[in-house]
């Protein structure tokens, strides 16, 4: 991610999946809410989506199955965290790998 303030970032192996973490952060929320959707959009730039999933609970957390890679993105507060697998993993799947890396 070019925007915000690099806090980490790392390659990681869990049940045989390579994932790359990443989280930045950011002067304040509102900041974060805009680079939010950028770095969505970025994310997904020139790909097919072949399946998301937002949490409704609040609308700057989701994951994208694309045709090449799968991505969770979620902002909290001022710090936007990202992990990307370097496979198509089904959402379901992702989403149990994922979330505690990050949560």
């Amino acid at each position: 991610m070019r925007e915000g303030r690099l806090l980490k970032s790392e390659m990681v192996f869990i049940d045989g999946e390579q994932l790359y973490v990443e989280k930045v952060a950011f002067k304040d929320w509102h900041e974060s809410i805009h680079a939010f959707y950028l770095i969505s959009d970025k994310l997904a730039e020139g790909h097919t989506i072949v399946e998301q999933r937002w949490n409704y609970d609040d609308f700057c957390n989701i994951t994208v199955r694309l045709e090449d890679y799968t991505y969770m993105l979620i902002r909290q507060v001022d710090v936007i965290a990202l992990v990307r697998s370097f496979r198509p993993i089904p959402i379901d799947e992702f989403d149990n790998i994922a979330q505690p890396l990050i949560l």
